[in-house]
């Protein structure tokens, strides 16, 4: 259960901690993120967080698929859509502007849900649905069917990985599209058997200059 109140605070630290920002990959897109001016782009621990500020970077794998989607708009319309691990819930934005038919971003860090907020009211939209679920411990499958779920920088390990492909064999038995997103992380190896490249994109942003190029991908 998603707080109110908590996410009340989360708002004000949020707008007072970080920059409205666009990334030239996707400018249609305005988000509330850090930049190298914020006291907390230069910390290694946050003490007023709970989790490290992953929703204030909008990531490489996150940068692409949302570009995807703008691009494809046929992935996602009058589609249910679900973004796993959304941070600052750019995708979810993205499916909105291309038509979905409902979008749910989940994370399991309440300030990446009040992130979220506050990022669809910047770009003019309604919330849309919140979770912070560990949905890929979730022993059942998703609901609705014929969803397109999104996933994007999720491959930072081993175990990680293992676990994304477990879930992701469950649901695409579902009816369900399931795209990734990811710059070529180690973690993608464990996956390669399963996914599909569909689209690559040249990457230019100074917060994740370790990565000059994205691809997403399709689970099949």
């Amino acid at each position: 259960m998603i707080s109110r109140k908590v996410l009340q605070r989360s708002h004000e630290l949020i707008l007072k901690n970080t920059k409205v920002r666009t990334k030239d990959i996707v400018p249609e897109l305005s988000l509330h993120l850090l930049d190298k001016s914020c006291p907390w782009y230069h910390q290694t621990e946050v003490p007023e967080l709970e989790y490290a500020p992953f929703w204030s970077v909008f990531w490489p794998g996150d940068q692409v698929i949302s570009k995807f989607v703008l691009d494809n708009s046929d992935v996602v319309r009058n589609k249910n859509v679900m973004d796993i691990g959304c941070g600052c819930g750019a995708l979810g934005i993205a499916a909105k502007k291309a038509g979905a038919k409902s979008v749910l971003c989940n994370d399991i860090d309440q300030m990446a849900m009040a992130a979220v907020e506050l990022n669809f009211k910047l770009n003019k939209m309604e919330s849309p649905k919140l979770s912070t679920e560990d949905l890929l411990s979730r022993s059942s499958k998703i609901k609705p069917k014929d969803s397109s779920i999104f996933l994007g920088d999720m491959f930072y390990d081993e175990a990680m990985a293992k676990k994304i492909v477990t879930w992701c064999l469950k649901n695409k038995q579902n009816g369900n599209d399931i795209f990734i997103g990811d710059p070529g992380r180690w973690g993608l190896d464990f996956i390669r058997d399963y996914i599909t490249k569909v689209a690559e994109y040249d990457i230019n942003d100074d917060d994740c200059d370790e990565f000059r190029t994205a691809a997403v991908f399709r689970f099949s």
